[in-house]
């Protein structure tokens, strides 16, 4: 009786891997074995993509294309609109109603660093993906800004390659002159650390926390480098990952492109960064013919002149007339930290 009754079970097991059902369940059983063996904790972490933008009516339908056709999209976007006035707001809003991931936008009146620190605080994502309108990521930006993060987890920050736009005349001009791109602009300055732009980053939302978030208390510019500057001191790892490319328009015309160096200048001068830019600007400023020293000599005089004089004029500006850092914020090995970098480089030397 018990050997008919165990034949019969084994015969009730053959039954019920016939081909075809047989196939399908051996299938799904290998791929859950597979994805069991090869499971990493950190590649289950939310990402979020956050912007902050203001006046890109021309710009954002082009920039939220360039987010839509992204080979990995992030499992949400949070955009934080600063306020515009040119049917920014509205444009962005419709785009959106056909987003693949969820969407959250908000519009308040704030800098670029409160839009930045409110879109952190409206997702609960671990890796937090930032660009800007006016910004055109490549289609591959977000899976290789947010892949270092994701295989290993000793990275806390990493930026990508900046490529300005040569889509007009003024951008094809200064194209003669400046760096093309940021590597280009450290490999002419000597500067072998990492300071991702916020156009072009991607980081983790402990390591935000730890220095407190971007400074909200500077005017105009300069909240990124500042807020890079502080990861580097409390130790945080920061890499470059040249696959993450981004392309971002200048300027498009002289006038505006020296209006952007003055507001750098003057965010550059409330954030105490390095002095030596804009040193050497106000010298050329004060004596023009310095300029024939440099390595394009007399090529653009007139404009290389007014360069430097917009940057000397901000920098000048914002040291006089700038913000001062709040109470509890100190400087520590010439870089200004918040209270909670202060807090965190404690822990450290500890």
């Amino acid at each position: 009786m018990k050997k008919r009754r165990a034949k019969q079970v084994k015969n009730s097991s053959v039954s019920w891997l016939q081909p075809g059902k047989s196939r399908a369940l051996i299938y799904w059983f290998e791929l859950f074995a597979f994805n069991a063996q090869n499971f990493n904790p950190i590649h289950a972490m939310k990402r979020a993509l956050i912007a902050t933008l203001y006046n890109e009516a021309d710009n954002v339908s082009r920039w939220w294309d360039c987010l839509r056709r992204q080979t990995e999209l992030p499992e949400e976007i949070v955009i934080v609109d600063g306020g515009s006035t040119d049917g920014t707001w509205e444009k962005l809003s419709e785009l959106a109603r056909h987003a693949p991931v969820p969407v959250k936008l908000e519009q308040r009146r704030c800098n670029i660093a409160a839009g930045r620190n409110r879109a952190i605080a409206l997702t609960d994502a671990e890796i937090i993906a930032a660009t800007d309108a006016g910004s055109f990521p490549e289609p591959d930006w977000f899976r290789e800004i947010t892949r270092p993060l994701l295989e290993d987890a000793g990275v806390d920050c990493t930026g990508g390659i900046n490529i300005a736009a040569d889509e007009n005349a003024f951008q094809n001009y200064l194209a003669q002159f400046e760096p093309r791109s940021d590597v280009e602009a450290d490999q002419i300055s000597g500067n072998r650390k990492v300071h991702p732009s916020s156009r072009n980053t991607a980081f983790r939302r402990a390591a935000w926390t730890d220095v407190g978030g971007y400074p909200e208390w500077l005017t105009l510019a300069a909240e990124d480098a500042l807020f890079t500057q502080e990861l580097h001191l409390v130790g945080k790892k920061i890499i470059r990952n040249p696959k993450a490319v981004v392309r971002w328009s200048v300027r498009d015309s002289a006038a505006a492109y020296l209006k952007l160096l003055y507001r750098n200048a003057y965010g550059w001068a409330e954030a105490q960064l390095d002095v030596a830019p804009f040193f050497r600007s106000g010298l050329v400023a004060f004596f023009p013919p310095l300029l024939l020293l440099s390595r394009h000599r007399f090529r653009h005089l007139k404009f290389r002149y007014l360069k430097n004089a917009a940057s000397a004029r901000g920098w000048l500006a914002g040291y006089f007339h700038g913000q001062k850092p709040p109470a509890g914020w100190k400087r520590v090995r010439g870089i200004l930290l918040s209270p909670e970098a202060q807090n965190t480089l404690a822990k450290i030397k500890k």
